[in-house]
């Protein structure tokens, strides 16, 4: 009888250490997310790294979530903004991954852009959530989203140039690549 209850003591230890140990591989992998529910192209360890680009990655992802916490842009009809929001996102976030891989005298002339993307989504996406939070009448709410789509439209343009710039100097051609 002592035998079984030591198994069985044994086995739940083991089962709960098991089940901690799967939850919180998925709240890691989870955090890394720039956009909930797709995988980041960043790697796990930046998940805690203190390097420039992986604050910057851990940045982009608590700002796209607080985007998709908040029930009133999807109350609201905004899910065009929310899915620009979240491709600017990804985008800025595998340009992260590769000024990363770049050798140190080069990497931080090519995460300063890429840093100010990352503050201009985050303004862009407080001001969609603080606008729409206090808007009282369909006139503001319009003049909000108004806004957003200026500034997410902006980020996107300029993402374009930084990328055709980039092909450019390493002699790529064409639209296609």
């Amino acid at each position: 009888m002592i035998t079984a209850l030591l198994v069985l003591s044994i086995a739940l230890v083991v089962g709960f250490g098991v089940a901690l140990a799967v939850r919180s591989r998925r709240e890691f992998r989870d955090q890394n997310q720039v956009v909930p529910g797709t995988n980041s192209p960043a790697p796990a360890h930046w998940a805690g790294a203190h390097s420039r680009e992986a604050k910057l990655h851990r940045r982009l992802g608590a700002a796209v979530r607080g985007a998709h916490e908040n029930p009133r842009l999807v109350e609201l009809g905004l899910a065009p903004q929310m899915r620009s929001i979240d491709a600017e996102a990804m985008a800025i976030d595998e340009r992260l991954v590769a000024a990363a891989a770049l050798p140190s005298a080069y990497r931080d002339a090519a995460i300063d852009p890429l840093e100010q993307h990352v503050i201009a989504l985050e303004a862009t996406i407080a001001e969609m959530v603080t606008s729409i939070s206090v808007a009282d009448s369909r006139q503001q709410l319009e003049q909000a989203v108004s806004a957003a789509d200026l500034r997410l439209h902006a980020l996107a343009e300029a993402r374009a140039e930084v990328e055709r710039i980039d092909r450019e100097a390493s002699g790529e051609t064409g639209t296609g690549s």
